[in-house]
């Protein structure tokens, strides 16, 4: 689950946003106090910001990014009311953000926040997707084959791009909805929740002889790649 940080010293505003973000399943810490924002954000770690500029505190948002960029990349998203050239110069200025007039509308915000995380999704897959340690499995998507020491397997298409996606977010749980929309680019889902099982069904079939690592395919909860813990059953 992917974890934004809201810094918003209007508090219903602020409150109406993180109820909005949580329902759209992302993890949301909430500080209306600009004053606070480096140190949670250092104790959060959160995967992109949405920082007002214009806060009740000692700094703006702009000198609050000006300070996470010394040590984080991580997107941010500007909010403000103040439509000046000079505001939208400094903000888009600042790498890796994005600029939202107030007032705006949450499936606007939420929108723009899709984007950013998909887009640092991609940026972080492209660097390291060239091979991933499945337990004892050395996995190397672009010849879509997992190497073992009986031996090499090599998967079709399908199955390597399900694996890539599973080990790219490995120990949380993915809905099946969520698997197919960035496997096969739909929206509309119930289509390919057959292909999906079969693959899941194969790579579970390949991975099974290996006591390090499980894919578990729970019906509420979803599909996730996992270490192994010793002493339990297999499904």
């Amino acid at each position: 689950m992917k974890k934004i940080l809201v810094v918003e010293d209007d508090l219903n505003l602020g409150t109406a946003l993180v109820g909005f973000l949580e329902m759209q399943k992302y993890e949301v810490y909430y500080v209306s106090n600009g004053d606070e924002a480096i140190a949670e954000f250092q104790q959060f770690s959160p995967d992109l910001v949405t920082l007002d500029v214009m806060l009740n505190c000692s700094i703006d948002g702009f000198e609050i990014a000006r300070k996470i960029r010394k040590f984080s990349d991580v997107p941010i998203i500007f909010t403000t009311s103040r439509d000046g050239n000079e505001d939208y110069e400094i903000g888009f200025g600042i790498e890796n953000s994005d600029y939202v007039r107030k007032p705006y509308r949450l499936v606007e915000l939420m929108l723009r926040i899709n984007k950013m995380v998909e887009a640092e999704m991609t940026s972080a897959a492209a660097a390291n997707d060239n091979q991933f340690r499945i337990g004892r499995f050395k996995f190397f998507p672009d010849e879509q084959s997992l190497k073992f020491d009986k031996g090499d397997i090599h998967l079709n298409h399908l199955d390597s791009v399900v694996l890539a996606l599973l080990c790219r977010n490995k120990g949380n749980f993915m809905s099946r909805e969520e698997i197919i929309k960035i496997v096969w680019q739909v929206e509309e889902t119930s289509s390919k929740e057959a292909a999906l099982y079969n693959s899941i069904s194969r790579l579970k079939k390949y991975l099974y002889n290996d006591d390090q690592v499980v894919i578990e395919n729970k019906i509420r909860l979803g599909i996730r790649l996992r270490d192994y813990e010793e002493g339990e059953k297999r499904d």
